[in-house]
């Protein structure tokens, strides 16, 4: 009893010293991970744009698709994510009478895989999208592997890139870098710059009516062109469409190709850009994105056709049950008024055409005929009167026979002969002439 008791405390002391040792040896440290967007964040790609502006009491809806524009005032502003969602004329010409009423539209150009795909929009405007330079900062795998140095290997091959990012990666283990070290349990916040390292040059500064500046890194990669572009001074970057005048805004070192386009029509305008990612959750927090959404919607209510949804077979056909049926019902009537035509007694058929007999034989002789069977066919017309003849004659009695039959039917002796015991003729006109004389002989008989 005395031992288990001494074997307890013994034990309780070594686990006091172990935890006494690991505490005070023990370094917490806590690195942040980056789990990406949540669901919410992934499944609406604008979801950091619309919390932006209920931050500013902007109202803002989600519509369907671009049949809304019907139902908008003149002092709504439509964002359209992409100008291929104005698929036909009806509704271009709805959209640039709501503009021309007072309207602003925000449009997100759209370039089609296809050669022989055209944008409505872009093409009434005299717009093109083409490709631009290439900028690895908007390559999403080169960035999950570079991270923010993306931008500094412009310009360099594959493998260069991977032999710097290596290098790199080598000087940091060894100068003995560790992650962020903090006492308490929340985790350690690094202060990364908000803003991408580019080049200046690649940035477009507007300047608003109000003296506001705003910063904006487009996508380089596609860009808008037009065949007025690049012709004229810096000063002198309008064209006419319509009496209506079009704005852009080029890049700075690249006069004919440009990432904004402003069009003004009537009373209201309608702003194109080539990059739909400025206003996107993982970019809309870099340089002056933001700020720029609100200026361009001011104090307006924004309506945002992001993911164009029209109505399923099913939900048509449950929304207008009472119509479907009134037009099955009249289909039904007029196919009935269309078949009592043939309602009621049937007409006894028309006669069919029928030949004559002689038709059927001169048929089959000519078919004879043409297959070279004469000797048969004459064998066959002359054969019942060789057995008539045949019961009285003698052997070696026909001419007797000849001359006998010649007294009554008025043909000579030979042509008798000839008709009944000599071979068939394989001529036409002895075949027809035998004929005869076979017709001749049958009547005497």
């Amino acid at each position: 009893m005395k031992l288990s008791r001494i074997a307890i405390v013994w034990t309780l002391l070594l686990l006091t010293a172990a935890c006494t040792l690991f505490l005070y040896f023990f370094e917490r440290h806590t690195e942040e991970v980056d789990l990406g967007f949540g669901p919410e964040a992934r499944r609406n790609p604008f979801l950091a744009a619309q919390q932006f502006l209920d931050q500013l009491d902007i109202h803002h809806r989600r519509a369907d698709n671009i049949s809304i524009v019907s139902t908008l005032d003149d002092g709504d502003a439509l964002f359209l994510a992409s100008s291929s969602q104005v698929y036909n004329q009806d509704r271009l010409r709805e959209l640039l009478d709501w503009i021309e009423a007072g309207g602003h539209a925000i449009v997100i150009a759209h370039r089609g895989d296809g050669d022989n795909e055209q944008d409505l929009l872009l093409a009434t405007l005299g717009l093109e999208v083409t490709n631009g330079d290439l900028d690895l900062y908007f390559n999403r795998q080169v960035r999950e592997v570079f991270g923010e140095d993306a931008s500094d290997l412009q310009g360099k091959t594959a493998s260069e890139m991977m032999r710097d990012h290596n290098r790199k990666l080598a000087e940091e283990e060894s100068s003995g870098e560790a992650p962020a070290v903090s006492d308490d349990n929340e985790t350690a916040e690094e202060s990364a710059p908000r803003n991408p390292d580019v080049d200046p040059e690649r940035l477009v500064n507007l300047t608003s009516d109000s003296g506001a500046s705003y910063a904006l890194y487009f996508d380089p990669g596609k860009v808008f062109t037009h065949e007025m572009m690049g012709q004229g001074t810096d000063v002198d970057r309008d064209a006419d469409v319509d009496g209506n005048p079009l704005h852009w805004v080029p890049f700075q070192k690249i006069s004919t190709q440009s990432p904004l386009v402003y069009y003004e029509r009537g009373r209201g305008r309608m702003t194109l850009m080539t990059d739909g990612g400025l206003w996107r959750n993982d970019r809309i927090g870099e340089f002056d994105h933001a700020y720029f959404l609100a200026h361009l919607v001011g104090e307006r209510a924004l309506v945002m056709i992001t993911q164009p949804r029209f109505d399923t077979l099913g939900t048509l056909i449950q929304r207008y049950t009472l119509e479907l049926f009134f037009a099955g019902l009249l289909a039904l009537i007029a196919w009935i008024a269309n078949r009592s035509r043939r309602f009621g007694p049937m007409a006894p058929p028309a006669a069919s055409e029928r030949r004559s007999l002689m038709e059927h034989i001169r048929a089959c002789g000519h078919f004879y005929w043409r297959q070279n069977r004469a000797v048969l066919l004459f064998d066959q017309a002359r054969k019942p009167l060789l057995k008539k003849l045949v019961r009285n004659r003698q052997p070696g009695a026909e001419r007797q026979i000849a001359q006998s039959i010649a007294e009554k039917t008025g043909l000579s002796a030979q042509e008798i002969f000839d008709t009944l015991w000599a071979p068939a003729p394989i001529h036409q006109d002895d075949f027809t002439a035998r004929l005869r004389s076979i017709q001749i002989i049958e009547a005497a008989l």
